[in-house]
Parts: structure tokens; C-alpha cells; sequence
């Protein structure tokens, strides 16, 4: 019997509380449960030392709010880290019900929901109106005290609409947990260390199912390190996963999608799509041999060049989850040899499914697995529900606790098909759902992944007047990278079958709406195209001509000249300024020039190929006229 499973088995027979689940993570006294850089020194937080401050927190918190009822709302307003997980426990503990509040919503919406759950009090280092913050540095120095409760509060994301405050109980919690058990056992890898450390990018907010259960809860019952971010930048995550020699990563689809498309912008400005596209294709047939863990060390030490410039060479185990993946992303990251796997849930619901089939082909079907043991789900109309032990156990409305039957059965409003095997493949939400020329309903996920791009920051497929529209926002929009963009989108819908093609493919003027999880809210979408709200004009269909080449260059060449100055350190520069005979710069410095144009404009710039690259002007010529090729 392994590590894990002898875990697993012993909590299946502790009582299903929360507090049960405190005592199996604090258990590991001597082992990290924090590790972060901090002024380039490597500082780490132990279960032991973060159990002392649970403790002093929990007892100080107890005397600050002697009045306040026992089993009422607390609210958590921080980051990722120590404080937020001693906040979590301590207020567990002094007998009150946390409430995990989104530090990226609104502060409105944040105040609507410390109001509908009945909270006076978060613990936080702002202020809203209604409740009362306390701050984490005065929770210390106070004699531990116990009396625990056991019910967790959580904030849906908004995707659909305001969000909604789900709670789950310790014994939901804990079916949760023995989850892993199952990925464990379909799955050997997910058990994979490095140089004898198994560590998890602590990249997901843990006021987030997602975070909260697959990340925190899951990884801390088993002593596990989580190593926190010093920002979301994509340098930090970068540099982070390779300097801590990050294990295990797990994340939402746009992260995924971010370093796809940094790993082919690297391939193209330094001339090494070609070698890419090789090594992809050599990666993916070894990972997709019998003996799979000999492909996934082969397919490492293949594209290990490509990995030391993306999240480390440490990488062993990957989940997405929170929406679908572009095909494009599954293939270019499984075949780095990072193994990715797809994942599903809902607030509501837990953590549902994920992908544990080991060869990269299977993966990159785009299942999102088959339903965890917990649950039962029910694919037979036209969206799926789900009930089983994971499922929420009360909702709060206005103040007042609402409590709900976990096996009661529970409509995602996903549309969500089942295969004969049990695999589940996501389409979309019900309302997001288009009808085709042929009346065939049409998944927007489908729809966004046949054109995803580097180039496209977000887009959506939505319905206006029936019929199944793109809308897109650009990356760049200056006139010759629009032209361009246009030409990609409409020869990727030209090839797709008749039935599934867009009606048109639309530029928004401005960013497209966010829910919290950073997917394009659909619905928001539909509501501006059909009020005006929302600024669009139709994609041409025709390619970029010179005159769009010249438009582009006032838009870019301010940017460029701003280049020159940093570079250079000279002020006075013209369009035309040269940069070696007017600003003296030598060679070192113009391979500093071209490092930062070809990052900042996602070009291949090669002074090579017989073009003159000496001044602003000739660089924005270069850059409009090649890059966007």
C-alpha cells in the first residue's frame, strides 16, 4: 500500500468533519506547506509553524468577538498565502463559518455578498461597508481555543450572472478529498517528485472550488508543498516554476492558453517553429507508446530545451479546469511534455471529473473524464445534473441559511455528453449554445477552439439574429495586423464544414467582458450586440495590402522609438535616427534591441534575412510587413 493510499483509507474511516481534515494536514509538522523567493533567498513556512499560527489566531479571534453568535459568517478578503490559510483554519476553529470571498470581484459584488451571507465581520486589510475588517497581523499572541464548526461558504464566479453563496459541509468536504484516492488509482503520476519533493504551483485562488479542493485541501492532507507566486505576470510563473522546481500545475484554460502561445512566439522569433513542430510530433508518438512512463521520460528529455524556457523541466502532472481548452493548446503542451489533463466542476458541485488516461491521443480528445465515484450524473436531456456526497449542502440568500439536499439532483445547465465508456465531453452552457445553418446545435467551445490564435487576446462564439457570429479581440489593432487576423479567421472558417461556420467574424473596439474565472462572459456579449452597448465592426475578408501596411506604422513606430531611447539612452531620436551611427549603439546592445522588439510585438525579427534594421522607421516596416505573417 502506498503513502496515499494508506492516507486515503484512514480518513475514510476518521469522522467526515473538518476538523478531521486539520488534524491529517497538520500532522506533517516538519514538512513545508509554503515555499516562495523572497529578495532571491528560497523561504519556506512548515505545517508546524503554520499550525502555531492557526492556533494564536484562533484564540485572539475568540476574544475580539466574544459577542458575535457562534456559526456565523466570517468572511476571508486575501491573497494566496500563510495569512489566508491561517485565517481559514482560525476561524473554523473559534467555532465560525468561513466565507471565501473573490479578491478579484468587485467591490460591490464583494459587499453583496458579506450582506447575503449575514457576515459583520471579514478578515482583510480593506474596507467595505457593512462589515467590519480585521486585520491578520492583530490576530496573535492570544492562548489557543477550540470549539469547531464545520461549514465552509463559497462564492460562484458570476459567469452566469450575480454570484451565488454555496456551502458545503465537513462530510462533503471530505468526499472531496477521497476524490484523490480515485485519480490516484486510475492515474499513478499524479504521485510523481522530483529530487524527492512532490510541489503545487499555488497558481488558483483558494476562494475557488478549484483551488480550494484540488489544490489546498487535496495536497495538504498528504503533506504536500504549495509554492506561492510573487505575481501572475507570465516572467513570475515562469521563473517561479523553474527556480522552486515546480512538480504539479494547475490552472484555468487561459493560463494554459498564455503559455502555449508563448512557447510558439519563442519558436518564430528565433527561427525555430520548424524544429518546434518536429519535436511536437516525436513527443507525442513516444507518449503515445504501451509503455507509457518510458514515452513521458523520453518525450521530456526530447523537448527538455523547450521546457527550460517554459515552466522548468520539473513539471510532471498538469490539470485544466473551468472551461474548455483550445485544441491547439492540448496538443502543444502535451507535446512539451507537460502531460495535461482536462478537468470539470462547479461551485456547486466539487470537483466532478478529469482525464486520466495516459496516452497523450486520449488527452487530447478534449474529455473531460469520466465522473468521480461521489457523484452520479444523469447526460440523458439536454444538459446534465449531478448529485452524490460532493454536491453542495445549503445555500445562503439574504442573510438566511438555506439548507439543501446533496442527493437531490442538481441541472448544471452544462451541456454535457457522456460516451459509452462513461468519458464526458463539455459543449457548452446551455444558454451559450448556437444553432447551425441545418438547425444543429452547435457547441461555442467547439467553435472558439477552431480559431483560437496568438493573436486574438479573447473571443466568443455567440448568436445574433440566429445565426452563429465570431467576436474578437484583437491582440493588435493596427490596420495591417487587423487585415491579417481577418485573413487567418476567415480561411480557418472556410474550412470548417459548412454547417458549423460562422455567419461573421466581428472586431470588438474594446476588451470583452470577464467573468472571474477570465472567461469572455457570453451572455454579456449577446446582451451588447443586441443594445448597441457593445462597439464592433465586420472583419474584412480580403489581405493586407500596402496601404494597411502604412496605416499601422503610426500606431507602432512611438513604440519602437521608446525602445530605441531605453536601449540607447538618448533622448533625442528621430524616426530615422540610425542606431549605430547616430546613437551609438554597438552589437551587444542592438541583440538587446531585437530581444525586446520580437518580445513586445511577438515577431521573428531576423537582420539576416537581407532587410536593413537600423532604425525605428525600418524596424516598424519589418515588423508590420513580416511579423504578422
Amino acid at each position: 500500500m502506498t503513502f496515499y493510499e494508506k492516507i486515503i483509507q484512514e480518513l475514510e474511516r476518521a469522522e467526515q468533519s473538518l476538523s478531521t481534515v486539520y488534524s491529517f494536514a497538520f500532522r506533517f509538522r516538519d514538512e513545508a506547506l509554503f515555499e516562495w523567493d523572497e529578495l532571491e533567498e528560497v523561504r519556506t513556512l512548515t505545517y508546524g509553524e503554520a499550525q502555531q499560527r492557526i492556533e494564536s489566531a484562533t484564540g485572539a479571534l475568540h476574544g475580539l468577538l466574544s459577542d458575535y453568535p457562534k456559526g456565523s459568517p466570517i468572511g476571508i478578503y486575501l491573497p494566496n498565502g500563510p495569512d489566508w490559510v491561517t485565517a481559514f483554519w482560525a476561524i473554523l476553529r473559534a467555532g465560525y463559518r468561513p466565507l471565501l470571498l473573490n479578491t478579484m470581484a468587485p467591490r460591490n459584488m464583494v459587499e453583496g455578498c458579506l450582506k447575503a451571507a449575514g457576515a459583520a465581520y471579514f478578515i482583510g486589510t480593506e474596507t467595505f461597508s457593512g462589515a467590519t475588517g480585521i486585520s491578520p497581523a492583530t490576530l496573535t499572541g492570544a492562548d489557543d481555543y477550540c470549539d469547531w464548526a464545520d461549514e465552509i461558504i463559497l462564492c460562484t464566479s458570476g459567469t452566469t450572472g450575480a454570484p451565488r453563496l454555496i456551502a458545503f459541509d465537513g462530510k462533503a468536504v471530505c468526499a472531496q478529498i477521497r476524490n484523490s484516492g480515485y485519480v490516484l488509482k486510475h492515474n499513478h503520476s499524479v504521485a510523481s517528485f522530483v529530487h524527492g519533493k512532490l510541489k503545487l504551483l499555488a497558481f488558483l485562488p483558494f476562494y475557488h472550488i478549484f483551488g480550494l479542493s484540488a489544490v489546498l485541501l487535496w495536497f495538504s492532507c498528504f503533506g504536500r508543498t504549495l509554492v506561492l507566486l510573487p505575481s501572475l505576470s507570465p516572467e513570475a510563473i515562469g521563473r517561479t516554476c523553474r527556480l522552486h522546481e515546480v512538480t504539479h500545475v494547475f490552472a484555468l484554460p487561459v493560463f494554459w492558453n498564455a503559455v502555449a502561445d508563448q512557447v510558439l512566439r519563442a519558436a518564430k522569433r528565433t527561427g525555430q517553429s520548424k524544429k518546434l513542430e518536429r519535436g511536437i510530433r516525436l513527443s507525442l508518438a513516444l507518449q503515445n507508446t504501451p509503455f507509457h512512463g518510458l514515452g513521458r521520460i523520453l518525450s521530456r528529455t526530447v523537448m527538455q530545451s523547450v521546457q527550460k524556457q517554459a515552466l522548468g523541466t520539473a513539471v510532471r502532472f498538469c490539470i485544466s479546469g473551468g472551461g474548455a481548452l483550445r485544441d491547439d493548446t492540448l496538443r502543444v503542451i502535451n507535446g512539451i511534455g507537460y502531460p495535461l489533463y482536462n478537468g470539470y466542476g462547479m461551485t456547486e458541485i466539487g470537483i466532478a471529473s478529469v482525464e486520466l488516461r495516459q496516452p497523450a491521443k486520449a488527452r487530447m480528445e478534449g474529455s473531460i473524464g469520466k465522473p468521480f465515484p461521489s457523484i452520479e450524473t444523469d447526460c440523458s436531456g439536454d444538459t446534465m445534473r449531478v448529485r452524490g456526497k460532493t454536491c453542495y449542502t445549503a445555500l445562503y440568500r439574504d442573510g438566511v441559511r438555506i439548507a439543501h439536499d446533496p442527493m437531490e439532483w442538481f441541472d448544471t445547465q452544462d451541456c454535457i455528453t457522456a460516451k459509452p465508456d462513461g468519458a464526458l465531453f463539455f459543449a457548452g452552457r446551455s444558454d451559450d449554445m448556437l444553432n447551425g445553418q441545418n438547425g444543429e446545435r452547435i457547441s461555442p467551445a467547439m467553435l472558439e477552439s477552431a480559431f483560437g490564435s496568438p493573436l486574438i487576446a479573447a473571443l466568443c462564439a455567440v448568436s445574433q439574429n440566429g445565426e452563429p457570429v465570431l467576436v474578437v479581440e484583437p491582440k493588435q489593432r493596427n490596420a495591417y495586423a487587423l487585415a491579417a487576423l481577418s485573413e487567418e479567421l476567415y480561411e480557418k472558417n472556410d474550412a470548417l464544414p459548412p454547417a458549423y461556420r460562422v455567419k461573421k467574424i466581428l472586431f470588438a473596439e474594446q476588451p470583452l467582458p470577464l467573468a472571474l474565472t477570465q472567461k469572455v462572459q457570453n451572455s454579456a456579449v449577446r446582451r451588447g450586440l443586441a443594445d448597441g452597448t457593445m462597439r464592433v465592426f465586420e472583419a474584412g475578408r480580403t489581405a493586407p495590402k500596402e496601404d494597411t501596411f502604412s496605416e499601422g506604422m503610426e500606431e507602432i513606430l512611438p513604440r519602437i522609438t521608446d525602445t530605441f531611447r531605453e536601449i540607447t539612452g538618448t533622448d533625442d531620436i528621430t524616426p530615422d535616427s540610425h542606431f549605430r551611427y547616430d546613437l551609438g549603439g554597438d552589437s551587444l546592445t542592438y541583440l538587446s534591441l531585437i530581444e525586446q522588439l520580437s518580445e513586445a510585438f511577438g515577431v521573428t525579427i531576423d537582420p539576416s534575412a537581407g532587410t536593413e534594421l537600423s532604425t525605428p522607421r525600418q524596424f516598424a516596416a519589418y515588423i508590420l510587413k513580416e511579423g504578422e505573417r
